[in-house]
């Protein structure tokens, strides 16, 4: 039932326009590579961040377009991958967008991200993970970020957590950023 409500929230919303956020990047995406594979992406941040990092399963092309709402017809490729365990949320999504989609694929998974902040079935542990997440966009890639490892030890202070997670967000996008500037 949560799942059909999540994907009733993201289609309203994608027939709607709601959820449209730019990413606030200013560049073209003639200042971005447009050769490097997004599996190659995704690997990447994994090896930069090491043991913190958490999503090590691949999500398959039906999740993407079931939850995330991102269907195959939108993109040349997309590699995704959210942890095993299903009580973390830690997940990393690069799509590789046609370029006639990339607007659509930003929104698709902001609408995702919207409506898992709205999602009061969290984990206290996740809250922040998911308060933290990032879509941003590099040329025709469109990425969705929302890592964090372990909180554990931080769990007193939400402001902490937000801080940790947004951080981690930071360096992904940056190993990302990094791999696809010319």
């Amino acid at each position: 039932m949560k799942r059909k409500g999540i994907i009733l929230i993201m289609a309203i919303s994608l027939l709607m326009g709601c959820g449209k956020k730019d990413s606030g990047a200013e560049s073209s995406a003639a200042d971005y590579r447009n050769d490097v594979s997004a599996q190659a992406l995704v690997e990447a941040v994994a090896a930069d961040l090491g043991e913190d990092y958490w999503a090590n399963m691949e999500i398959p092309a039906e999740y993407l377009s079931d939850i995330y709402g991102v269907s195959a017809d939108m993109y040349e490729e997309a590699y995704a991958q959210m942890p095993m365990i299903s009580t973390n949320v830690d997940t990393l999504i690069v799509v590789k967008a046609n370029e006639e989609y990339v607007e659509d694929v930003q929104n698709a998974l902001n609408t995702y991200k919207e409506a898992m902040a709205q999602d009061t079935f969290q984990y206290p542990v996740n809250v922040p993970k998911i308060q933290a997440s990032q879509v941003e966009t590099f040329g025709n890639y469109v990425c969705f970020v929302q890592l964090g490892a372990d909180m554990g030890g931080e769990m007193d202070d939400e402001e902490v957590m937000i801080k940790a997670c947004q951080e981690m967000n930071g360096q992904a996008l940056a190993v990302i950023e990094g791999e696809l500037t010319k």
